[in-house]
């Protein structure tokens, strides 16, 4: 991978697993190659979440995840210009599943769940 490292998508509940979908990894790198301001200027992607193992406070709530399968991740926002430029590139790098929040999205490859989807937090 050109921009992430394994580590970045670790459980952050302590457990230290990471069984995240390789796959995945790879369209979402992609996804980081596009992911420009209009002047060039990169627009990193900072993971607040990536795997969640079982145990994971989140996946006790939610326990049909896409996260739980390694095959999700939420991408810090910081503003509404950043939020459409993540957007756009992870389109543009063929997701279809996002969920919206105040200051993250999420992105997730899980082809079990509906395709073309965007929802909010």
């Amino acid at each position: 991978m050109k921009y992430f490292k394994l580590r970045e998508f670790v459980c952050n509940c302590g457990c230290g697993k990471s069984k995240i979908n390789r796959t995945f990894l790879k369209v979402l790198d992609a996804a980081r190659g596009y992911s420009k301001n209009e002047d060039g200027s990169d627009v990193p992607f900072i993971i607040t979440s990536g795997y969640r193992c079982k145990n994971h406070p989140e996946s006790v709530k939610n326990p049909k995840s896409s996260h739980i399968k390694g095959l999700a991740a939420d991408i810090l926002v910081k503003n509404s210009r950043e939020r459409a430029v993540i957007l756009g590139a992870l389109m543009n790098a063929g997701f279809s599943r996002f969920g919206i929040g105040h200051n993250f999205i999420h992105v997730d490859l899980d082809e079990d769940k509906t395709q073309c989807v965007i929802w909010t937090y």
